[in-house]
């Protein structure tokens, strides 16, 4: 009987987790997970272009959340967003630096692609 309660416990527990993660994602925490580039140096004009690049991303991302779209639109939304923002930096970067970029944070990149659909936009 403690094994069941405890199981019973743990599951509803994993999906309280979930569900609060699910409610709500801030511009601060979002930025901060673009931001990162997983060891890959930067110049400081390569930073200030990752990091507009990324703010002009947040940006646009939570006016998505005042239109009236549906799901399938908004998350068509959200992939042309990221898709933007990795032709800017294609552009602003270059090739080999944004390649190199692209190859340690797509994981990570899509992950939060991931949460931003499901996740309702808070300032």
């Amino acid at each position: 009987m403690k094994k069941i309660i405890l199981k019973v416990i743990l599951i509803t527990a994993f999906f309280i987790s979930s569900a609060s993660f699910a409610q709500g994602i801030n511009k601060k925490s979002l930025l901060n997970e673009l931001n990162k580039t997983y060891g890959v140096a930067l110049s400081a004009d390569e930073k200030t272009y990752y990091e507009n690049a990324n703010s002009a991303l947040v940006l646009e991302l939570f006016g998505l959340d005042g239109k009236n779209l549906s799901k399938e639109n908004h998350d068509k939304e959200i992939d042309k967003l990221f898709d933007k923002r990795d032709k800017t930096l294609t552009s602003s970067l270059g090739i080999n630096k944004y390649s190199d970029i692209k190859a340690r944070t797509d994981g990570k990149t899509a992950e939060t692609i991931k949460k931003v659909k499901q996740a309702k936009m808070t300032p």
